[in-house]
C-alpha cells in the first residue's frame, strides 16, 4: 500500500482493518491494534486472556500461539501490500512458556519482493517474557 501524504492515524487503521471481511476463526483470537507503521509494515497487537487456550501445564497451547501470531503477521502484511496475503510457510520457536492471560504480540514485514514477504513475529505472554518467535513467508499476488 502507498500512502501518499500523511501517514494514517492509529484510530484510521483500526478503522480499516476493522473495515475487512473477516473469517469466522478470528473471533478465537480477539485482539486491538496498540501500534502500527503500515510503511514499515509493522503492527502490534494486544490479544485478550484466553482461558481456553490453556495447555497440560497451564500456559498457552502451541498450536493456540502459532494461531495468535498469525493475526499480526496478517495484518503487517496488509498494511505493507495492500491486499491479504496467504502464507506459505511458518517457522516458530516457543522459547518460554506464553502465560495465560493478556499478551502482546508484534510483527514486522522484513522483505518484500515481487511474489513473496519474509516476516517475523513475536509474541509475550501475560508475565511479559518474549513466549515464542515465529518468521514466516506469504505469497504476493499479482495485481
Amino acid at each position: 500500500m502507498h500512502y501518499s501524504g500523511a501517514m494514517p492515524s492509529l484510530t484510521e487503521i483500526r478503522a480499516l482493518v476493522a473495515a475487512q471481511p473477516k473469517p469466522v476463526c478470528v473471533a478465537l483470537t480477539p485482539f486491538e491494534i496498540i501500534d502500527a507503521d503500515p510503511e514499515a509494515g509493522f503492527v502490534k497487537v494486544e490479544f485478550a486472556a484466553q482461558p481456553a487456550f490453556r495447555n497440560h501445564f497451564g500456559n498457552i497451547q502451541a498450536g493456540f500461539a502459532v494461531a495468535m501470531l498469525d493475526v499480526p503477521l496478517s495484518i503487517a502484511a496488509f498494511l505493507k501490500q495492500g491486499s491479504w496475503l496467504p502464507t506459505v510457510e511458518i517457522k516458530t520457536s516457543f522459547l518460554n512458556p506464553a502465560r495465560i492471560g493478556t499478551c502482546i504480540a508484534e510483527a514486522r514485514v522484513l522483505k518484500a519482493g515481487k511474489s513473496l514477504a519474509f516476516l517475523e513475529a513475536r509474541l509475550w505472554g501475560a508475565d511479559a517474557q518474549l513466549a515464542v518467535h515465529a518468521t514466516a513467508t506469504v505469497a504476493i499476488r499479482p495485481s
